[in-house]
């Protein structure tokens, strides 16, 4: 009769090492396809992010031609969203500096959304409008006026009225 007991230990521990390195390497795998995954929705949640930034962008230049177009007198009420996906936002109108003195200054009418992105960085989506001419009434930091002749308004505020007086879009809060 043969010892196999020698033999059988040996590959018990070759057999051993084997499933561990097969584990391990399985493991790393599935690590790999994880981090994977994890940048992938990273990457849908930030295109989510402009996605919804450039819909209110629009929703927002869009109610602004409405109230131009419809004349003096008219008033409407815009909801705007509390925030974008969970982050605070502010939109900007642009209209003429004072004191512009070519035609490129006086045509600067767009709807900025600007936000902190999921990556943090500052994103920004644009679109234009019909007009130039606003004016607002403040309220408190939701709704003011900087320097460089932009009306701001930050997020969580809600409603907002938009009012045409002679052809100039008064943006108030509601």
């Amino acid at each position: 009769m043969e010892n196999h007991g020698i033999a059988t230990g040996a590959f018990r521990g070759q057999a051993a090492v084997e499933a561990l390195s097969y584990g391990a390497f399985f493991m790393l795998i599935f690590v790999g396809a994880v981090a994977v995954f994890l940048q992938m929705q990273s990457q849908d949640l930030t295109r989510a992010e402009y996605a919804y930034a450039q819909q209110v962008a629009y929703g927002f230049a869009d109610s602004i031609y409405v109230t131009s177009l419809a004349g003096t007198g008219f008033v409407q009420t815009v909801s705007v969203p509390s925030d974008l996906l969970g982050r605070g936002y502010n939109i900007t109108i642009s209209r003429p500096q004072q004191g512009a003195k070519n035609q490129a200054e006086l045509e600067t009418g767009f709807v900025y959304v600007e936000w902190i992105a999921s990556n943090g960085k500052l994103g920004s989506v644009s679109a234009p409008t019909i007009t130039t001419r606003y004016d607002m009434v403040t309220y408190g930091s939701q709704i003011t006026n900087n320097t460089r002749g932009f009306v701001v308004i930050g997020s969580g505020i809600g409603r907002l009225n938009l009012s045409n007086v002679n052809g100039t879009i008064i943006v108030s809060r509601a």
